[in-house]
């Protein structure tokens, strides 16, 4: 039997076929063999090799300064809270400015402390979880974190200004932003940085073992 642009039958002349191996009857009926291609069963999914890589990095803790981290930013984000709070309950009950620009005049003062103590809490363990991913997957995580660290503050800075309310509790709010976000930043960064160098990272540039 001559041979089939969708396959050839048991009996027929290799033609084209010669080197492949012989598809299976539900291939053949419907697959062209052309798009069939069969990966060696010893090597593995070349799509999986970057996953198992990347899952044994970050798995790997040996040699990075993780603890000392999280102990810093869970003592930062409780001190944050603190003075976010303090902050705002003496410039809403001493000054009259009402700060955070996003509560409103209406608020009173112990609800307004409350929540921008929270958000501040949240901003610093989220900036304590992203570098300790940076350590896992990046080369330069110092470098990395304070470029990540210095566009968050930049807009955390900018985004009060455009909220409709008060310009002094504005400002206020703007200026509260940019201490604590730099001060967060910069702690990070330092307790990182005196724990390990990273190549490019400091003043030293010692090889990354």
């Amino acid at each position: 039997m001559p041979d089939s642009p969708f396959g050839w039958y048991s009996g027929g002349p290799p033609g084209r076929h010669v080197g492949r191996p012989a598809p299976r009857p539900w291939e053949r009926s419907f697959r062209c063999p052309s798009t069939v291609r069969r990966r060696p069963p010893e090597a593995p999914p070349k799509r999986y090799e970057d996953f198992v890589a990347l899952h044994e990095e970050i798995s790997e803790d040996a040699d990075r300064p993780l603890r000392p981290l999280w102990w810093t930013g869970i003592s930062a984000s409780l001190l944050g809270g603190g003075l976010a709070f303090a902050a705002v309950m003496a410039l809403r009950t001493v000054f009259g400015v009402q700060v955070p620009v996003f509560a409103g005049g209406h608020t009173p003062a112990t609800p307004a402390a409350t929540s921008y103590a929270l958000c501040a809490m949240a901003v610093t363990i989220q900036a304590t979880a992203l570098m300790h991913l940076l350590l896992a997957t990046a080369a330069r995580p110092v470098r990395a974190f304070v470029c990540i660290g210095a566009i968050a503050v930049f807009v955390l800075t900018v985004l009060p200004l455009t909220v409709r309310g008060p310009f002094d509790a504005a400002l206020a709010t703007s200026g509260l932003n940019l201490a604590g976000g730099t001060a967060v930043v910069a702690l990070l960064s330092a307790v990182v940085g005196a724990a390990r160098q990273f190549p490019g990272d400091g003043p030293f540039r010692r090889v990354r073992r």
